[in-house]
């Protein structure tokens, strides 16, 4: 399918090369990186414009043959949170419109979270150029998940739906999210098209690699976390759950092993540990979890099939999820996923044939849940058959060729 031009891709905070697990690289970032590089296989060439938080990265850098990550400092070269990157959009439009200059040579953008949907709709009405977009979080569902009270949730919200609304088209990656961007958004369901996230089948698969096995040298059942140290991603409702085991089932516990891969690199020295990370610790050595317990630190997203593989169970007890990358990545490689029944995960993992669905923030019924599948070695394996059969459901290819017939019917359409 031909598709004329270049593409401009924005994921201002989620740099599409940054290591997986920091405090601001997970499922976005894998999302614009393995969507470049399938479209750049197919001869679309694509110009991806992220914030230079890593000074020690460069200032461009390859993705793929013609495409490429053009990192702009914003006026601040270094990390920023997310929560105060609102501020550095203005100089950050700035600089890019300073390197497309006045030949613009872009058919179209993709904006990626609603930062970069805030950038992209400044440049829809410069340059005229058509906009995708795609949510990977929606701040009402995350307000709401997160009981926030915060004053930013209210701007994100009203910047949000013109972001929305403005699009030429609007992605979203399940049925549920299709219908909350139509009803609370007031988008019009025409103008949103359902895509849900790839998964490289050829990489995350079946093996024998068990990365996790590997670095323990023990035998146990491993009970695997991948994700960034941030509320929402639920760590302590599974800490907690441990406990439980502990005080109700020791002889489970005793058998198993939570391997955590994600948040600060294992060199950071504890004194510059995050808040977190410290307050995971003290809970950890307050309930007598320390021999349970292994922290693996942040890993690059090739290595992740073989720690997939090498688990029992992965566990993402996320308060809520627009797709759940983790989930179907797990699956796809034959291990069965014990996931909050929220967001996309409800709708992702099969409950009681490819893992099983608790209610988010309830730490017993994940006890429960861990419980049941560490004891009952039928059950799991047969779990893990049909996780590997569903993951296979979900390809890059077939997300790409979805994709790419949306931007080919946008651009025809803006140039007709």
């Amino acid at each position: 399918m031909g598709f004329r031009g270049k593409m401009l891709f924005l994921s201002v905070h989620g740099d599409p090369l940054a290591k997986l697990g920091k405090i601001q690289s997970g499922g976005q970032n894998v999302y614009v990186r393995e969507l470049v590089k399938a479209l750049d296989s197919l001869g679309i060439a694509v110009d991806v414009f992220t914030h230079h938080s890593d000074p020690q990265a460069p200032n461009k850098e390859p993705l793929g043959k013609n495409s490429q990550v053009i990192r702009l400092p914003a006026g601040h070269k270094g990390f920023k949170p997310k929560s105060q990157m609102l501020k550095l959009l203005p100089r950050f439009l700035n600089e890019l419109k300073e390197h497309i200059g006045t030949g613009n040579n872009y058919t179209l953008i993709h904006s990626n979270y609603w930062l970069s949907g805030w950038v992209g709709l400044q440049l829809q009405k410069s340059y005229g150029i058509p906009r995708v977009h795609t949510s990977h979080s929606l701040g009402i569902v995350r307000k709401k998940a997160l009981d926030a009270d915060n004053p930013l949730f209210s701007t994100r919200l009203k910047i949000e739906k013109e972001v929305l609304q403005k699009a030429d088209k609007v992605i979203a990656t399940t049925p549920l999210e299709q219908k909350i961007i139509a009803n609370y958004y007031s988008v019009k369901p025409q103008k949103i098209s359902m895509v849900p996230c790839g998964v490289n089948t050829k990489l995350f698969r079946p093996s024998e690699n068990n990365k996790a096995g590997e670095i323990l040298q023990v035998d146990k059942k491993i009970i695997l976390f991948v994700g960034r140290f941030e509320e929402n991603k639920g760590l302590p409702v599974l800490l907690k759950a441990l406990d439980i085991l502990k005080k109700n089932h020791p002889a489970t516990l005793a058998e198993a092993m939570l391997v955590i891969v994600g948040g600060d690199s294992l060199d950071t020295p504890p004194e510059e540990l995050s808040p977190e990370k410290k307050r995971y610790l003290k809970f950890i050595q307050e309930k007598g979890l320390s021999e349970r317990i292994i922290f693996a630190g942040p890993v690059q997203h090739k290595e992740l099939p073989s720690w997939y593989s090498g688990a029992w169970v992965t566990v993402v007890p996320s308060y809520y999820e627009s797709f759940g990358l983790v989930a179907v990545e797990a699956m796809a490689c034959g291990c069965p996923v014990i996931a909050s029944r929220t967001g996309g995960l409800q709708q992702n993992v099969l409950h009681g044939k490819t893992g099983l669905l608790v209610e988010p923030k309830n730490p017993k019924d994940l006890a429960i849940a861990l419980n049941y599948l560490l004891t009952n070695e039928r059950a799991r394996n047969e779990m893990a058959r049909q996780a590997a059969l569903h993951g296979e459901k979900y390809s890059w290819e077939k997300t790409t060729s979805d994709l790419l017939a949306i931007y080919k019917g946008v651009a025809d359409e803006r140039r007709n």
